[in-house]
């Protein structure tokens, strides 16, 4: 693709979550984060942003996860009882979600002037549901993507308790195997529209098949870290969030992050729970 044809990237900010403290900054994975994810008080927890994004391409629209669907904050204030109608108590605890009026995804491209059949594909990067409540309302999408390793894994030991399986199961979901290439901490990576210039790339440890995405037009490029970090902090300390599932697999993630940000072709890394992040438009 010609340097003259831009993409840009839309970060789009779908809704919030007042999480413990130990979620960004816990370092590590641990039974005691978890359990301070779950019972932590007001006053330990932090307010975190939950984004998605719209990559404006020339071979069409991709939209990067979903944020949280309205069901779960019908009047744009959160809601416990709706948010328990949509997640399990321990999960409803966990995230203590909201989203705004005029915040989800459906309604920041409905005032685009997109529609979700307009949309060319909408990737899951995984399927924590602060990263799938929306999908319900965008399933006349073109295509829904899912990679196989983890739709493999959403039904198996953990992530059977952190991926309620009820908001995207029953949706005409695809998924996409892997491919050995030269990027990403395993070498893995799967080229979405065959030009190289959106690239899934394997980023495990915080679920097995979770994506992150190198963006890439001529030599610069953006880095979507999905959860593999939660914030610039994360890679500059290599500081590794405490939500998650195989530390050592996420500390090599990580690590690739962190060398991905410090090529002086890299435009930005943008993680999705970054407080510092705010909506803008990104434009290769």
């Amino acid at each position: 693709m010609s340097e003259k044809q831009k993409i840009k990237i839309h970060v789009l900010h779908c809704g919030h979550m007042l999480v413990s403290e130990k979620v960004p900054r816990g370092n590590g994975v641990s039974m005691s984060n978890a359990m301070h994810g779950v019972f932590d008080k007001k006053e330990r927890r932090v307010e975190l942003p939950v984004s998605a994004y719209l990559i404006e391409h020339p071979q069409g629209l991709v939209l990067v996860d979903t944020g949280w669907g309205r069901e779960i904050s019908p009047d744009g204030v959160y809601d416990a009882k709706a948010v328990r109608s949509q997640l399990p108590a321990y999960l409803a605890a966990f995230y203590h979600p909201w989203v705004g009026k005029g915040e989800t995804a459906l309604e920041q491209l409905a005032a685009m002037g997109i529609r979700p059949e307009d949309l060319h594909t909408v990737l899951l990067t995984h399927l924590d549901p602060d990263h799938t409540s929306g999908l319900r309302s965008l399933r006349n999408a073109q295509r829904l993507l899912l990679p196989e390793e983890e739709r493999w894994w959403c039904v198996r030991t953990v992530y059977k308790l952190r991926q309620p399986k009820e908001l995207w199961m029953d949706l005409p979901v695809e998924t996409f195997w892997f491919k050995g290439t030269m990027d990403g901490p395993l070498w893995w990576s799967y080229d979405l529209l065959g030009d190289e210039t959106i690239k899934l790339v394997c980023l495990p440890g915080h679920t097995d098949g979770m994506v992150g995405l190198k963006i890439k037009n001529g030599n610069k490029f953006v880095i979507l870290t999905s959860d593999a970090a939660f914030s610039e902090e994360s890679w500059r300390e290599g500081l590794l969030p405490g939500y998650g599932f195989n530390p050592k697999a996420m500390k090599k993630s990580l690590d690739w992050v962190a060398n991905e940000a410090a090529d002086p072709n890299c435009v930005a890394v943008i993680a999705n729970h970054d407080p510092a992040v705010k909506p803008q438009v990104i434009e290769l």
